[in-house]
C-alpha cells in the first residue's frame, strides 16, 4: 500500500508541473460505461463484467496525453450444482500514456491497482494496452469507443477455485468526453 501512495504522489507532482501542462490540445474528462469479457482461467469465475469509469485525459504534447482512470466493476460469479463463486467487485485505478495516431485513432497503455470491494480479496497489480477512435460531437465533446486487454495480478483466495495469480480480460468502453 506504500508504494501505491508514493506512485499516487509522484503522478501528481507531473501533473502539477507547469511544463508539462503547456500542450497545444486542451485537456478532457470522460464518463464511461464498461464490460468486462473474462479470459483464460478467470472464465471459469465469471462470465462478464459491468462497470463505470471516469478517465482524464492530460495533453503533454502535441499528440501525447497523461491518463488518469478511476472506475467499479463487477464480475458476475459463476455458479452450478457443485459451486457458487461470488461477485468480484473491484475499483480499478491506473495512470498511462496516450498516443494519438490519428486525428481521431489513439493507443494507449495504463498501469495501476484494482482495490477490492469484497471481503478477503487483496490489491492485485492492474495493467492495459488498448485501442480507441473518438468520434467529434457538437460544442467540442467526442463519443470515444475503446477496447483493451486488461490484466490484474496478484495473489487471491476464492475458495481454492482459481489456481492462477492473474485475471485477464477484454475491456469494452463507451465514453462521452466533455471538453474543456
Amino acid at each position: 500500500m506504500h508504494s501505491i501512495k508514493i506512485k499516487i504522489t509522484f503522478i501528481a507532482f507531473l501533473l502539477s508541473s507547469p511544463v508539462l501542462l503547456k500542450a497545444q490540445n486542451s485537456p478532457g474528462i470522460g464518463v464511461a460505461a464498461e464490460i468486462g469479457l473474462p479470459s483464460g482461467n478467470f472464465s471459469n469465475l465469471s462470465g462478464i463484467g459491468l462497470g463505470a469509469s471516469v478517465k482524464a485525459d492530460l495533453p503533454v504534447a502535441e499528440s501525447f496525453a497523461i491518463t488518469l482512470n478511476a472506475g467499479f466493476m463487477n464480475f458476475f460469479g459463476r455458479s452450478n450444482q457443485l459451486f457458487n463463486v461470488q461477485d468480484l467487485t473491484y475499483i480499478p485505478v491506473k495512470a498511462g500514456l496516450k498516443y494519438q495516431l490519428s486525428e481521431s485513432f489513439y493507443a494507449e497503455g495504463q498501469l495501476g491497482a484494482a482495490l477490492p470491494l469484497n471481503k478477503d480479496q487483496r490489491t492485485l497489480f492492474a495493467w492495459s494496452p488498448g485501442i480507441g477512435n473518438q468520434f467529434k460531437l457538437s460544442g467540442g465533446n467526442k463519443l470515444d469507443l475503446g477496447i483493451r486487454y486488461e490484466a490484474w495480478t496478484g495473489r487471491n483466495n476464492i475458495a481454492g477455485l482459481n489456481k492462477s495469480d492473474s485475471k485477464g480480460f477484454v475491456g469494452i468502453r463507451f465514453a462521452y468526453l466533455f471538453g474543456l
